[in-house]
Order: structure tokens, then sequence, then C-alpha cells
């Protein structure tokens, strides 16, 4: 690669000038690009006012220098090329209207202020009442309010069409049983199992619905034999 010769790129009518940097906060160069053509005709070693002058002076067919903000372009653009108009590129276009915009807004901001709607001084409407769901957790409980998301969305779901793997597939956080899907979708809304009381007996916790956990352990106690009540 270093033995090839190095292209040789047309005079641009229209030259980009912009900052590049070979290590960054330490070291930058300059980019020169043909604008028309959007491919990059020179690197120059730095930023310097002087070098951007020396290479548009041995190119006076440049009639537009787009360039960037920096005082050291202004300069050389002005040194190097004083039949060339300067322009700014769309990014910076975009970049001081925004500055200047904010400028305005904050000169005014008292004003601004001054129309802001003054907060209305009646009474706020009383919440809506919502239906018992049988669950001792409050309003705004995170497990409470997690359960009750899951619950509306697998029935909206069902609602739209969907079936089980559709809805399984497509919420995943929570949701990656089918049984779950499908005990959401027999429920008709969020239920609450309470938890079992110190002090139950075996008997008790059998006769509970669903309860395979209490089940389970009321045979190993019957396994083991002697009070029941006492090593549950």
């Amino acid at each position: 690669m270093d033995d090839l010769p190095e292209p040789e790129f047309p005079a641009p009518r229209v030259v980009g000038v912009d900052e590049y940097a070979t290590r960054k906060g330490r070291h930058y160069g300059t980019v020169l690009v043909g604008v028309e053509t959007r491919r990059p005709v020179d690197l120059l070693p730095d930023r310097k006012a002087s070098s951007l002058v020396a290479w548009l002076a041995e190119r006076p067919g440049i009639e537009v220098v787009c360039r960037a903000r920096a005082p050291f372009f202004a300069e050389g653009a002005s040194a190097g090329a004083p039949q060339a108009v300067q322009v700014a590129d769309r990014w910076h276009l975009w970049r001081n209207l925004s500055e200047a915009a904010a400028r305005a807004v904050a000169r005014h901001r008292r004003c601004l202020r001054a129309l802001a709607p003054a907060a209305s001084e009646s009474e706020p409407e009383p919440a809506p009442e919502e239906e018992p769901s049988g669950s001792p957790w409050p309003t705004g409980h995170r497990f409470a309010d997690r359960t009750r998301a899951r619950h509306a969305a697998v029935h909206a779901l069902l609602e739209a069409g969907h079936n089980l793997p559709s809805v399984q597939r497509r919420l995943r956080h929570g949701l990656a049983h089918r049984q779950t899907v499908r005990r959401r979708r027999e429920a008709g809304g969020p239920v609450y199992r309470p938890v079992a009381e110190p002090g139950l007996g075996p008997r008790r916790l059998q006769a509970l619905p669903g309860r395979t956990l209490e089940r389970g352990l009321h045979q190993r106690v019957e396994a083991v034999g002697g009070d029941r009540a006492a090593r549950l």
C-alpha cells in the first residue's frame, strides 16, 4: 500500500472543511471533502489556519467553502480563498438555530412563566373506587400491581384473538409457562390465595383447594408418624 501512488482528485468547486482526531483530546488535523462528490480530497496534519491557507491558495477554482465554526477555519478560508463564499453545513445550521432559540427562551423565561395558567383552587375530585379484588394488598403495592397487570395483559391478548402459544410468546416476562397463561385465562380476576395461618393442622391444609404443597407435606408427616400438627 505504501508503494502505491497517491490518488489524484480534481480540484473541487465546493469544499467542506472540518477537523478530525488522530488522538481524541490531544491531536487534531483538518479533513477536506468534495461536497458535490461526497468524497474526501485531502488530510492536513494539523488544523492551523496557515495550513488551510496554503492548501486553498493552490486551488483558485474553489467557489464555496463549507466549514465548521472554528475561528482558525474562518481565518484560513478568508485568507486562502477570498473569492469563495463561506457557508455552514446543515448540521451546524441546525446547531446554530437551536442555540439561538435556547438563548431567546432563556432571556424571556420570566414572561413565559407569567403566561403559565394558575393552578386550579377547586377541590380535587375523589379517586374512583376500585372493585374489590379479594387481595389483602392495597392498590399501589408492587406485587399486587404486577399481578393485576399480567392478568390484564393475558385477557387483552385473548380477547384480540391470540391463542395460548401466541400469548406465551408475546408475554415473556414472568409468563414463560403455558400453565401460568392457562390459569390466568380461566381466572375471572387476579386471585389471592391466603397463606396458611400458624398452627393450622394438616387435615385442614389438605382440604384447601389446589394446595398441592400442603398435601405433599401432609403425606410426608403421615409417613414418619407422630404429632402431625406439631411437625408441620
